[in-house]
């Protein structure tokens, strides 16, 4: 349970989860208008995920959550500054299982963590978020996609602004564009504990983690990494993993492990010989390639006149 001073510095703050002593930081400059959410057929989808199969390999993550994250990410990415990680959150689940994700995009590893939900989205205080907005002083937590931003130390030392992406009417209820303004920051908290399995202390509306693994996560993921709170429903159908036998040679598929989808031309650990250059002879076409096939025809008539 959080301590009465907190509570009554929270209250100072107008719905803040920290002070901001930057001002001049408190307004977003990021243009919504270049992340859009795409919109894409299955297909498109499908190629966009399965480039990243080697990412949860556990399936940890709910896996259209995931792949929410992966074409957004994917889709943007040279407009993400920090492609490092990205991090994903499901407040559908109950506040004492881990629902806040951490995902290294290089080597595919998730690391999962308890994290906080604002008292305003849960006010009787059962553990689940109901209710989610981009209000100010609403106390709740926001549903959308945001970038990580700068660490700056307010109430909670070691605290990360996030500059929302999502504006209000987006899909499943996403809206996120109020999150500076409305100093909804990711901060350590000792009412998260990664270790109890039990109903979390809520915030303001801010996603609040454990104080002993906050400093470790936040130096990973500040300065621009992708973001995204949802609320279990993803945005689309699951494509899934790849599976062999659907027509489609994609993710970890090779001509080995799935002739029925992918052809020796398809794998680039073994390609077909009929077009590479063969294992003796060189490179040289044209004339010399003419030369070789007009000596091995003398052979074959040599060969027929001796049988003869």
């Amino acid at each position: 349970m959080r301590e009465p001073a907190r509570y009554a510095a929270c209250a100072l703050m107008v719905a803040a989860c920290a002070a901001d002593p930057e001002l001049d930081s408190v307004s977003s400059e990021l243009d919504v208008s270049q992340y859009p959410l795409p919109v894409l057929s299955s297909p498109d989808r499908a190629g966009i995920v399965r480039a990243y199969e080697h990412v949860d390999p556990e399936n940890v993550l709910p896996r259209g959550l995931l792949e929410d994250a992966l074409v957004f990410y994917d889709v943007h990415q040279s407009r993400i500054p920090n492609l490092d990680y990205f991090v994903v959150v499901d407040l559908s689940l109950f506040s004492g299982k881990d629902r806040f994700w951490l995902v290294d995009v290089s080597t595919g590893a998730v690391e999962p963590h308890k994290v906080a939900h604002g008292d305003g989205s849960d006010p009787d205080h059962d553990g689940y978020a109901n209710s989610f907005s981009n209000v100010e002083g609403s106390h709740q937590s926001s549903l959308g996609f945001s970038l990580t931003a700068e660490i700056y130390n307010g109430t909670h030392q070691h605290s990360m602004r996030l500059d929302g992406l999502s504006p209000d009417g987006s899909p499943n209820g996403m809206a996120t564009t109020n999150m500076r303004e409305r100093l909804i920051v990711v901060h350590e908290a000792s009412y998260v504990d990664d270790d109890n399995d039990a109903k979390q202390g809520r915030s303001n509306g801010c996603p609040a983690l454990d104080p002993s693994i906050e400093v470790s996560v936040v130096d990973k993921i500040h300065g621009g990494s992708l973001f995204y709170i949802a609320n279990g429903t993803p945005l689309s159908e699951p494509v899934g993993r790849a599976t062999c036998g659907d027509a489609l040679c994609d993710g970890d598929e090779t001509a080995s492990s799935c002739p029925a989808d992918c052809s020796p031309a398809d794998d680039p650990d073994n390609p077909d010989p009929s077009i590479d250059d063969p294992p003796e002879g060189g490179c040289s076409t044209g004339r010399g390639g003419g030369l070789a096939f007009a000596f091995a025809a003398l052979g074959a008539v040599h060969c027929r006149r001796r049988r003869s």
